[in-house]
């Protein structure tokens, strides 16, 4: 595996892009042609968390999908720099499609708790006029929208309102500032009013104990792809609170033996991650 890291400098902030590229072995028939997923570790826009980063990427890499990790900017910085930053990584995927061995038009954004409000921001706002003066501002207008926009997006326990009893505003304190309570934006950011016909087809788990990000985040974003007739994958386990990563002992506190019952979402992701 070729594992390197590129740096992503927006408005004078550089953060790493991790970029884990599988050797290509035996006589597959993706050679060439691989899926790639950009991963969005959580944590509340106040710090990217280790537990969905690297152990999700080797999972994916274990399964001959390209995988790449942004550690975006989190609070003090605000927005729109994470979701810049978060474009500028699909862009520098997709251009380098062919040297990593990617089919260009699979390339999916996959996010955990705060980094899937950031994943859907990719599905969501690539194509928003409401959004195109943060590009335009950052220099990122010079090509066709179309190249900030991922094929596919996989969620899981995502943040995706900003208001009612269901959001987590302490991500959205982190996130927007001093302009927490700037409703335009916060509509912004609403993502389950964001969807249009040209939201991309997703894959969505959550718990329904899950009290830190309620499951109706994830409940409100499918219903808004199924009411456009966009195809959504969604799982929802009976149990297990906020934050289960793989489920597993890698990153949980369990015998390897117990795996949790959401486990099996990885496997299940990797599918979705290949389907054309």
């Amino acid at each position: 595996m070729n594992f390197f890291t590129h740096e992503i400098t927006i408005q004078n902030v550089t953060v790493p892009l991790r970029c884990y590229i599988p050797d290509v072995c035996g006589k597959t028939a993706y050679a060439g042609k691989r899926p790639a997923v950009i991963i969005f570790p959580g944590g509340g826009y106040s710090f990217t968390y280790s537990g969905e980063a690297e152990p999700i990427a080797l999972q994916y890499a274990a399964e001959g999908i390209c995988a790449f990790i942004l550690d975006y900017s989190c609070a003090p910085e605000h927005f729109p720099l994470p979701q810049l930053q978060a474009f500028a990584a699909i862009r520098y995927v997709r251009e380098h499609a062919e040297d990593f061995g990617i089919r260009a038009d699979n390339l999916a954004t996959s996010g955990f708790s705060a980094g899937g409000h950031l994943c859907a921001c990719t599905g969501t706002l690539w194509n928003k006029p409401e959004f195109r003066p943060y590009l335009k501002a950052a220099g990122m207008t010079d090509c066709q929208p179309e190249i900030y926009r991922p094929d596919k997006l996989i969620l899981c326990y995502p943040v995706i309102k900003a208001f009612t009893q269901f959001h987590h505003h302490g991500s959205f304190v982190n996130l927007l500032g001093d302009d927490v309570e700037n409703e335009e934006l916060r509509h912004l950011l609403s993502l389950d009013e964001q969807i249009d016909d040209e939201t991309p087809k997703s894959f969505i788990w959550h718990t329904s104990e899950d009290t830190g990000v309620p499951i109706r985040n994830s409940l409100d974003f499918a219903t808004g792809l199924a009411t456009r007739g966009i195809p959504v994958e969604m799982h929802i386990y009976l149990h297990g609170g906020h934050g289960l990563c793989l489920g597993t002992c890698v990153t949980d506190d369990r015998p390897f033996t117990e795996p949790h019952e959401v486990s099996e979402w990885i496997d299940k992701a990797v599918r979705f991650a290949y389907e054309a």
